[in-house]
């Protein structure tokens, strides 16, 4: 005899109770439907990327324009500030409100963010508006990869999160090709000005070809569910974690009160927050019970790391290119294509191997490896070094990234209920962001310090050392010797952040390979939900035929 349920839950088609308040919203559409579905899902992945990788190549000049180069990396730590600290508040929003809902609410604040960003007259309020563009901006992938999650089996999610990877590397190569062009040839405000109709694109796409299920109940209950606190605390102390840490080095001294209080506040509030979702709201943020998988732990572990390395390899590659090379923007963004080329490939590849031999372990250990051996190579590259090694060692980092992004996806899901779908992908996000958060303030800071010390060690007055560490993009028009000592000053930080990249990559695949076992895909219910997602489908377009029926009203779409 089976356990009765209790009535403030729901039994799910894979045997698990879903609580009170949220709504099933699995939904595995036919072939046709998933192609209109993932186009959608594409563009919005595209339009919260090219928002990213646009301005990374165009840092060193907006800083130049606005007095700012210290403080210029503020421009991408602001927004990915945002980005991480919503994280978790997407993937249980969309739980209480819809997918639909939220992606149309983050889409607009996205859509002002940018607008603000476009018309910024000062350094303080293009940080204040790509904030605000990161909060929107930062939860465009992980919808989209939530309902794709949505709508797809877990076995071919592989394929389907692989394929979307195209989008995002497509986002990544071309992105700062374009923000080359815009600030070097225009002005860098067209980067922000180019977003808007995407945006408004890609909210139309998903008006029109996503027939996903509504959410049920009133707005004042969907507003009691909230974990207002949780949110203000992961806000408060990630932003507090990464504000010391781009403090630290370059505007304060490592050791003075002003790093160490903000950071040890950080750090109090972020074990506040740990303990606020442990005990005390009904539908966590972060629902501690995910850590109990060491699969998940493995991929919060990895993806931190991945999103570390990712978001340096971004915005301060192209870094690199100009101050060691004197490359132009447009160049340094054109020298990101081979490794966002491979990229696309291999994120391909693996998720179709994910779906065609049901095994995502091999492909995530092998590309940690292929990473680790990239970044020290890129570690021994100097001022000779010729674009031959220059582009195959970016080629080795890509294999690396398409290799270790989409599976872990299929990795975390595949361990957890369904019901944590959404909560756990957000995770994923979350501490994915948080590591890119983290790498850019450090990398700011290493990058900087050394610079700084390397100065330091040279007969300039204080106004020529000032105008080097403000306006790193004209630092060719120094004297030639000078210049050439401030290349080296370069070269000797960066190579320093190349290491530290290598070495993290390595411990990722140490993480990966004891705690990321294997675990199987397919799981019995798949059939009978693929039945239910034509049915639905069926009913929604005879629904659309006909005069609206009271019966069908659960089907209206958000």
């Amino acid at each position: 005899m089976s356990t009765p349920t209790p009535e403030n839950e729901k039994t799910l088609a894979d045997g698990t109770q879903l609580p009170s308040g949220l709504t099933d919203q699995t939904n595995y559409l036919p072939r046709r439907k998933i192609i209109s579905v993932f186009l959608a899902c594409a563009s919005v992945d595209v339009v919260g990327l090219l928002d990213e990788t646009m301005i990374a190549v165009s840092l060193t000049i907006i800083g130049s324009e606005l007095n700012a180069g210290t403080q210029v990396s503020w421009i991408a730590t602001s927004y990915f500030l945002t980005s991480t600290a919503c994280q978790m508040l997407y993937g249980r929003l969309s739980d209480i409100w819809s997918r639909k809902t939220v992606l149309f609410a983050l889409m607009f604040i996205f859509f002002i963010g940018n607008l603000g960003s476009a018309v910024a007259n000062t350094f303080v309020q293009l940080v204040v508006f790509r904030a605000i563009a990161g909060a929107g901006g930062g939860g465009l992938p992980t919808m989209a990869q939530v309902i794709v999650s949505d709508v797809v089996s877990l076995r071919e999610r592989g394929k389907y999160q692989g394929i979307l990877g195209i989008s995002v590397a497509f986002a990544n190569g071309v992105g700062p090709v374009i923000g080359g062009l815009f600030s070097q040839h225009t002005t860098w405000r067209w980067i922000f000005r180019l977003t808007m109709p995407m945006t408004a694109f890609s909210a139309a796409m998903v008006w029109f070809f996503m027939p996903l299920k509504p959410t049920k109940g009133n707005w004042r209950r969907k507003l009691a569910l909230i974990d207002y606190l949780g949110a203000f605390l992961v806000l408060s102390g990630s932003g507090l974690i990464i504000l010391s840490l781009t403090w630290a080095g370059s505007v304060y001294p490592w050791n003075s009160k002003h790093v160490l209080v903000t950071l040890l506040l950080g750090i109090a509030t972020s074990i506040a927050f740990i303990i606020w979702e442990w005990k005390g709201p009904k539908f966590p943020l972060l629902p501690l019970h995910i850590f109990r998988e060491p699969v998940v732990v493995g991929a919060a572990i990895t993806q931190w790391i991945n999103g570390f390395l990712t978001m340096v390899q971004v915005f301060y590659l192209p870094t690199f290119y100009q101050t060691t090379y004197a490359y132009s923007p447009v160049k340094s963004g054109l020298l990101l294509l081979p490794l966002t080329i491979v990229q696309t490939f291999t994120s391909t590849a693996s998720g179709a191997l994910v779906t065609w031999k049901g095994r995502y372990r091999e492909l995530i250990l092998s590309g940690w490896a292929m990473w680790a051996i990239g970044l020290g190579l890129l570690a021994t590259l100097d001022e000779s070094s010729g674009l031959s090694k220059q582009i195959g060692y970016s080629i080795l980092t890509g294999v690396g990234v398409g290799q270790t992004f989409q599976p872990s996806l299929v990795a975390v899901q595949g361990a957890l209920d369904r019901k944590d779908m959404a909560t756990v992908t957000a995770m994923r996000s979350f501490v994915r962001n948080l590591g890119g958060s983290l790498g850019l303030a450090i990398t700011g800071t290493i990058v900087n310090n050394i610079l700084s010390s390397y100065l330091s060690t040279l007969n300039l007055d204080e106004d020529t050392r000032k105008f080097i560490l403000d306006r790193p993009s004209l630092s060719h028009t120094l004297h030639p010797d000078i210049y050439r000592e401030v290349v080296r000053g370069y070269h000797k930080g960066f190579r320093l952040v190349f290491i530290i990249l290598a070495g993290l990559a390595v411990f990722s695949f140490i993480t990966a390979f004891f705690l990321m076992r294997h675990r199987d895909l397919d799981r019995p219910d798949d059939k009978k939900l693929k039945e239910e997602g034509k049915v639905y489908v069926a009913r929604l377009k005879a629904k659309k035929a006909t005069t609206p029926d009271p019966k069908t009203a659960d089907l209206e779409e958000v």
